[in-house]
């Protein structure tokens, strides 16, 4: 008898733990549904920076990675453990592996004393771990700083402004993770769920830590643990919610950093009909407060390693490969613990 009332007992606790966890989740919802269309098309002038580096700038906040803070960055690094942020490329179709995205590596001829290839990718999307260039994301004509896309992009030439060039000497700076599923107590956070600037903040308050100028915010959902436990998904994200952009605004990050694609989906409400074309997160950031993404992230090891120390701020360095008119670039993102 006693065995079966703690049975039950177990039961009750844990349907009254899903519960709060469901109220919980209603009432950011409910706060983050102030947030509307109307409001984002406020801050295309209220958080543009065209200008603040001059004309001719093409990196925008990555402007705020100065020497001295890449000095100080360096004294991040006190186990010297080095974690790679970069999944193993897509070389099969999967739910979130379009044909167009496989990565295609064809072994050329195989001599007696050596081997060669060749690769081919289509690294935009859901697939592989990349970072974008302003001239990938554009509204009306033109892009970051006001550089014209009928000026500036061609098939022929690719970008003549805003090209992944503007970062050919790589990014080194500091990283701030934000470990989602551990403020949430769950595995991972399910797909389709806004992640809020009260997320953000709540994770903040927790650990310890806060994303400033210039630095790489790593926004971690568990999106490659669910894949390996429940297969490949697409069309569902767990990104940035809209009420997070006053946030970037306000921090002034180089660049802001995902396991998925960085913007929530679905959108309900948030579409052509009200204004709002394309990914607005990625829109918004990019073009207007000049922002930077790296996005399709493996976050799991850096987790495990951040989790371990109980250290969320580290150094990161990645660099393109130096493609003159080029829109982005695979990357393969380093943490230095």
């Amino acid at each position: 008898m006693r065995r079966r009332n703690n049975v039950r007992l177990l039961g009750l606790l844990w349907t009254a733990a899903i519960a709060i966890q469901l109220f919980a989740q209603a009432q950011v919802q409910t706060k983050s549904s102030t947030v509307t269309p109307a409001d984002y098309l406020q801050w295309k002038t209220q958080f543009k920076n065209w200008g603040r580096w001059g004309s001719d700038d093409e990196r925008g906040t990555s402007n705020l990675i100065t020497a001295a803070k890449i000095v100080s960055v360096a004294k991040l690094v006190k186990t010297g453990e080095v974690v790679s942020l970069a999944h193993a490329v897509p070389q099969k179709p999967a739910a979130d592996v379009p044909d167009a995205a496989v990565f295609h590596r064809t072994t050329l001829s195989v001599g007696p004393n050596s081997a060669l290839d060749n690769y081919q990718v289509s690294y935009h999307g859901l697939s592989t771990a990349h970072m974008d260039a302003f001239c990938h994301q554009f509204a009306d004509g033109q892009m970051y700083n006001g550089f014209s896309i009928a000026e500036n992009v061609t098939q022929e030439a690719g970008c003549k402004k805003g090209s992944v060039m503007a970062w050919r000497d790589g990014v080194v700076t500091r990283a701030v993770l934000y470990d989602m599923p551990q403020l949430k107590g769950v595995d991972w956070v399910e797909p389709g769920t806004p992640i809020t600037r009260a997320d953000l903040e709540a994770w903040e308050k927790k650990a310890g830590v806060k994303a400033g100028p210039g630095d790489v915010v790593l926004l971690y959902v568990g999106r490659w643990k669910r894949r390996a436990k429940l297969g490949p998904w697409a069309g569902q994200v767990a990104g940035y919610f809209a009420d997070t952009l006053p946030w970037v605004k306000e921090r002034e990050p180089a660049f802001l950093g995902h396991d998925f694609n960085i913007d929530w989906n679905p959108r309900p409400g948030w579409g052509a009909a009200e204004g709002v074309a394309g990914n607005p997160i990625h829109q918004m950031i990019m073009k207007w407060i000049g922002v930077n993404i790296v996005e399709n992230l493996d976050l799991e090891r850096a987790v495990e390693t951040a989790r371990r120390l109980k250290r969320y701020e580290f150094m990161v360095t990645f660099a393109p490969l130096p493609v003159e008119g080029g829109t982005g670039s695979p990357v393969n993102p380093l943490a230095i613990f």
